[in-house]
């Protein structure tokens, strides 16, 4: 139930601070730190599973990132690893024990970029349940993208393709199959940069769809969710850079639930949603800050 993309945030973070060292230092830290911290009314998972839509959901994203090998020639241009914890609060819920921490998850990977523009990458993912909801989750996710800003302007694509796997534990979207299932996410992050008022501002429309065998989401169809957006975001450039490099981003996340199942899975029994019935459309609305250096 992993619901931030850690690739796109850490990458966003991580580079920000390497421009600032870079400009500082002339040889940068190897090792760099990220936190993103964010606050929406909703909390739905990239396969479209929705945890919970009423009251307050925050999100903490926290992180360390290495950079083992960085060159500018050959085939392989830079090797990079990343581990750290998310973790989900539902002002909605009041469990007995940890109150309103809803979810727990921790996540270890690296990534490799090669011929200068395509990154691929595999991540440890293991999703825990403070309240109890589910039993732990451990799962792997593969990735492939393409860095075409340095072909396209003033917006650039970025297209994308994620291969999820439920190694094992309950079903990451409640009514599926209980490990040894996957699923396929093909998106892009169309993006662009504006200066309103001379204030630099980055917009990006993340967009994807994910598809797998019907056993993953327990129905008969092979279709999970499409979802489309918009998010801006800005550096608090009155801010230091040796306090490392803040920004703050602002988006609307829609998404359209496909499999039937994943309606169906909104009001199964002990599930922790709030609602009492299913939606098949779901608007998220976020704010958020972080930093990294």
């Amino acid at each position: 139930m992993y619901k931030v993309l850690i690739a796109a945030i850490a990458a966003l973070a991580i580079g920000a601070a390497a421009t600032e060292a870079r400009a500082a230092d002339s040889e940068p830290s190897a090792i760099h730190a990220f936190v993103d911290l964010s606050f929406k009314n909703a909390y739905i998972t990239p396969r479209g599973l929705l945890v919970t839509n009423k009251g307050l959901t925050t999100q903490l994203l926290t992180g360390l990132a290495f950079d083992f090998y960085d060159s500018s020639t050959g085939m392989i241009n830079n090797v990079s690893g990343s581990a750290g914890f998310w973790n989900d609060f539902a002002t909605n819920q009041n469990a007995a024990k940890v109150g309103s921490w809803n979810e727990f998850d921790w996540f270890v990977g690296g990534n490799v970029t090669f011929f200068k523009d395509w990154t691929a990458g595999a991540t440890f993912l293991d999703f825990l349940s403070p309240p109890g909801a589910f039993k732990a989750e451990k799962n792997i996710e593969f990735s492939l993208g393409f860095n075409d800003s340095p072909y396209l302007k003033p917006i650039s694509f970025h297209p994308y393709a994620k291969l999820f796997y439920a190694i094992a534990g309950d079903s990451t979207v409640v009514l599926g199959k209980k490990g040894g299932t996957y699923d396929v996410e093909l998106g892009m992050v169309p993006t662009i940069d504006v200066s309103p008022m001379g204030i630099p501002v980055t917009l990006t429309f993340p967009t994807w769809i994910t598809v797998g065998p019907a056993s993953y989401w327990g129905g008969k169809s092979n279709f999970g969710v499409v979802s489309t957006g918009i998010s801006a975001k800005t550096p608090l450039s009155f801010i230091s850079p040796r306090y490392g490099s803040w920004y703050v981003d602002a988006g609307l996340q829609y998404y359209n639930l496909i499999n039937g199942k994943l309606v169906a899975a909104q009001i199964a029994d002990g599930v922790a949603v709030s609602n009492t019935k299913g939606n098949n459309n779901v608007l998220v609305g976020s704010v958020g800050i972080g930093f990294g250096f």
